[in-house]
């Protein structure tokens, strides 16, 4: 009779490892809130509208410096053509033209030359009118005489048929440049401290009674 063996005891069954239940990892807490979810949205809504806000102000930053810039141009063109045309303009020609043409046909014989006195001309004018327009009366009749010595140069040296109205030009030219030279500053007036002194009543009884 051959031996008997519990089958259930050697079984693979009962050899192989109880299988284990896997465990799950839970989140943290604030990342299920809803309020942080609410957090999330409110800043992502900031930052697109702050970037969006950076972005108009480049813009216009970017616009005000073209504008600036095309202004600069204009004003720098405008300028240049104002110089140009009180420098070499109709008006400047009616004076300085026949003033020229007198010094070229006055100024054989001299020790200076025409260029010269062009320029002795031109800075003599200048210097007279800075300093009649900062209050020197000797700088005023010089004024004066500079512009009476011009309007002769001007009759003399103009065609025949228009010296009256080169004289006119020139005369309302010199009217304008000497409302700065003859403009007067009002000097403040001096103050004066009155001081009044009373005597008490009875002062003179007092000392006629310590006289006596």
């Amino acid at each position: 009779m051959e031996p008997q063996f519990d089958a259930g005891i050697d079984s693979p069954a009962d050899a192989s490892p109880t299988p284990t239940t896997p465990t799950t990892r839970r989140l943290p807490a604030w990342v299920t809130r809803a309020d942080t979810w609410v957090v999330a949205g409110v800043l992502t809504v900031l930052a697109i509208l702050a970037g969006g806000a950076l972005w108009l102000l480049w813009k216009l930053i970017a616009g005000a410096i073209a504008m600036l810039d095309a202004g600069g141009e204009i004003a720098g063109d405008a300028g240049r053509a104002a110089a140009d045309w009180l420098a070499t303009g109709p008006i400047t020609r009616t004076i300085t033209t026949p003033v020229h043409a007198y010094l070229d046909s006055h100024a054989a014989g001299l020790p200076a030359t025409t260029e010269q006195l062009r320029w002795g001309w031109l800075l003599t004018g200048a210097v007279l009118l800075t300093a009649a327009s900062l209050g020197a009366r000797g700088a005023r009749i010089g004024w004066c005489l500079h512009g009476a010595s011009t309007a002769a140069m001007v009759w003399a040296a103009s065609p025949p048929d228009n010296r009256e109205l080169a004289v006119a030009v020139t005369a309302a030219v010199w009217s304008l440049l000497a409302v700065p030279a003859f403009a007067r500053t009002r000097a403040a007036a001096p103050r004066h401290t009155t001081v009044v002194i009373t005597r008490p009543a009875g002062a003179d009884s007092a000392e006629s009674e310590v006289a006596r």
